[in-house]
């Protein structure tokens, strides 16, 4: 490190992340209030509003955690990136993403499902990995590690890429609903449209299927606006894909009709690159985003945690009325509140729960407030103003 390095942007940068870490206590201080102010009770005596239960996860439908494949409900994977500054390097964080179904709590009076769609998580660990590359600036590289299962390292990389375009896709998505009803109908009917689509996830597997059924009717009048086409090899496409653009975007009779669309074009360079697109779509439908999207560079440290079948959990939410019952001992759902924002779903006992919160309430107070201070005399005695 250089000796005339000046310090002055990393005290500043300090001394704001001390003060949003002593904030962010009071509302972790906050959360462990409640918490311990709201007592646990039967799931079958659950009402309306914030509740504290325990029981077991219990559900049909599971899903696939993306770094070790561990069967469970949800998932949170923390992305880290590896930095390389001044010839070293260190683990950063990139990205959190979770995922997961609705899923049942259980506790022998009965049974109440559970939405960890926005949640806090404090899961059980279920595997690490990372991905090395050999650096390409001087500097240390990451610790290896390989692991003969699981997904490959072409996959993880995909998977990041996957995740940024997730994050990207609900901006997008938050901002186009921010913007609030449009006087004209059509535009508003688009704008709706595309909230819902971008709402779901890039990531789910029938985003694609979506995003296509949005573009149908545009490419349909597009495709009838064209007319009669001079070239027959044209307009025997044309036709073929007006044809296949009748079926659903998902079934077998789109695919074919679009291929055979495609595949009656004369010109060799058209005819394969529009086949190369079709492919991408396919693939896109089948495996998700994943399977189209370029790999991430650099060097990633994963680590994941699963919500797990038949594991006990304690969760602090608020309880509404489930707009989609199987049955009538199925009308009610967990999930995080409009007026009251906590939360929490633990593998933790409730008394665990209360102390884990009370110490980290503790520590961003206590830690922030000392970082601020510190950052902020640095800073004043580095100008002479101490």
């Amino acid at each position: 490190m250089s000796s005339d390095h000046d310090p002055t942007s990393a005290l500043a940068i300090g001394a704001c992340a001390g003060v949003y870490l002593f904030f962010k206590g009071f509302r972790v201080f906050r959360q462990y209030r409640v918490v311990e102010d709201t007592p646990a009770i039967p799931i079958r005596s659950v009402p309306m509003g914030l509740v504290h239960v325990r029981g077991k996860a219990t559900g049909e439908e599971r899903v696939a955690g993306p770094i070790t494949g561990t069967s469970c409900f949800f998932y949170k994977v923390e992305i880290e990136k590896w930095k390389v500054e001044d010839e070293s390097g260190r683990w950063v964080h990139h990205r959190t993403d979770t995922d997961g179904v609705p899923f049942y709590l259980a506790d022998g009076t009965g049974h109440v499902v559970i939405d960890a769609h926005a949640a806090e998580l404090d899961l059980v660990k279920t595997g690490v990995r990372k991905v090395v590359e050999r650096p390409q600036t001087p500097g240390r590289s990451a610790p290896s590690q390989n692991l003969a299962s699981g997904p490959t390292e072409e996959d993880l990389r995909k998977y990041v890429s996957e995740v940024d375009a997730k994050r990207l896709g609900a901006w997008v998505g938050r901002g186009m609903a921010a913007v609030g009803p449009i006087r004209d109908p059509e535009m508003e009917q688009k704008r709706q449209a595309w909230v819902e689509v971008l709402g779901g996830g890039i990531g789910r597997p029938d985003f694609v299927q979506k995003l296509i059924a949005l573009q149908k009717p545009a490419l349909q009048r597009k495709l009838e606006e064209m007319g009669t086409q001079r070239d027959p090899s044209h307009e025997q496409a044309r036709r073929e894909a007006l044809e296949a653009l009748k079926h659903p975007v998902d079934s077998a009779e789109f695919a074919a009709g679009m291929q055979h669309a495609v595949g009656n074009l004369q010109e060799a360079q058209q005819r394969q690159h529009l086949m190369e697109a079709l492919g991408s779509l396919q693939r896109a439908q089948q495996s998700g985003m994943a399977a189209v999207m370029p790999a991430a560079s650099g060097q990633y440290r994963f680590t994941e945690y699963c919500l797990l079948p038949e594991q006990t959990y304690v969760v602090t939410g608020t309880c509404v009325e489930n707009p989609n019952p199987k049955d009538q001992h199925d009308r009610n759902k967990i999930m995080k509140g409009q007026s009251e924002p906590t939360f929490l779903i633990s593998c933790r006992t409730g008394k665990q729960v209360e102390a884990n919160l009370r110490r980290r309430a503790a520590l961003y107070v206590f830690g922030g407030a000392g970082l601020a201070i510190l950052c902020v005399a640095l800073l004043l005695a580095r100008f002479g103003w101490l």
